[in-house]
C-alpha cells in the first residue's frame, strides 16, 4: 500500500494517532487486543519484550505453549495482517526469545521525548547549559500529556508513569537550572495535566535563582532519571 520511503509517525503523548506522509491511517483496528499489543511494543523504556513479559502484561498469565499459541492466534496474526494493509509492511519482529518492533521507518514522539530529556540532563550535569536548554525545550514541546491515554496494559501503565517522572525531573525540576528563559509570558504553553499518582523518583524542591545550586543538584536530577529508567 505504501511506498518503501513512507515514514510512519506515531503520536503517543496526549493522544494516540498514526499517520503516513501526514495522512491519518489505522483508524479501525481488528480488535482491542491487537491495538493494545501494538501499543505495548513501542514503549521507549524497553526495546525487546520477552514472551513471558508480553503474556503476563496482556493475558495475565506466564509464558507457556498454550499462552503463546493464544497470543499468536488472537493478537499477532491479525495485527500483522492489519499492519501490512495499513503501513504497507509489517514492522513486527518475532524470535524465540520475544517480539519487538523494527523502528527503521517509524517515528514515535515518546522516543524522541525520552532521548531529548535524558540528553538534556546529561548536558546539564556537564555544565553545558545552552545545549541542555535546547534538548529540554524540545522535550517540553513533545510532552503534550499522558502517554497513550485511555489504553491500558501493565507495560503501558508503567511507561506512562515513567515518562511523567522523567518530565517532572527534566522539564519541571532541571530546565530552570539552565538559566535560560523557557518562554515569554505571552507564548508560554500551558503545562500538561500530570497524574496524581506519586512517582517513584523525584528531586527535592530547589531554589532555582541560586547560582550555587549546581552540580550536586544536577547530579541528583540525572540519577533520578537513570534510577527510574533502570527499574521500569
Amino acid at each position: 500500500m505504501n511506498t518503501p520511503d513512507t515514514r510512519i509517525e506515531i503520536q503517543t503523548l496526549g493522544s494516540f494517532n498514526i499517520s503516513a506522509d501526514g495522512k491519518p491511517i489505522a483508524s479501525t483496528w481488528p480488535d482491542k487486543a491487537a491495538k493494545v499489543l501494538f501499543c505495548s511494543l513501542f514503549s521507549p523504556l524497553a526495546i525487546n519484550f520477552t514472551w513471558d513479559r508480553i503474556c503476563r502484561s496482556l493475558l495475565g498469565v506466564s509464558e507457556s505453549l498454550a499462552s503463546r499459541q493464544r497470543l499468536e492466534k488472537n493478537s499477532i496474526v491479525p495485527l500483522s495482517s492489519f499492519l501490512i494493509e495499513e503501513f504497507g509492511f509489517n514492522p513486527l519482529i518475532t524470535s524465540h526469545e520475544g517480539i519487538r518492533i523494527d523502528f527503521q521507518r517509524i517515528h514515535v514522539d515518546a522516543f524522541e521525548f525520552h532521548t531529548s530529556a535524558l540528553e538534556g540532563l546529561n548536558f546539564l550535569s556537564r555544565g553545558n547549559r545552552d545545549a541542555a536548554f535546547e534538548k529540554l525545550r524540545r522535550a517540553k514541546s513533545l510532552y503534550n500529556g499522558s502517554y497513550l491515554p485511555g489504553i491500558t496494559s501493565k507495560i503501558i501503565t508503567n511507561t506512562r508513569f515513567g515518562l511523567e517522572s522523567l518530565y517532572r525531573t527534566a522539564v519541571i525540576n532541571a530546565m530552570p537550572l539552565t538559566g535560560t528563559s523557557c518562554s515569554s509570558g505571552r507564548n508560554r504553553r500551558k503545562e500538561p495535566a500530570l497524574q496524581r499518582k506519586p512517582v517513584r523518583k523525584t528531586v527535592r524542591t530547589l531554589n532555582y535563582g541560586h547560582e550555587n545550586a549546581s552540580y550536586d543538584v544536577l547530579e541528583n536530577c540525572q540519577k533520578a532519571a537513570n534510577n527510574w529508567l533502570m527499574t521500569s
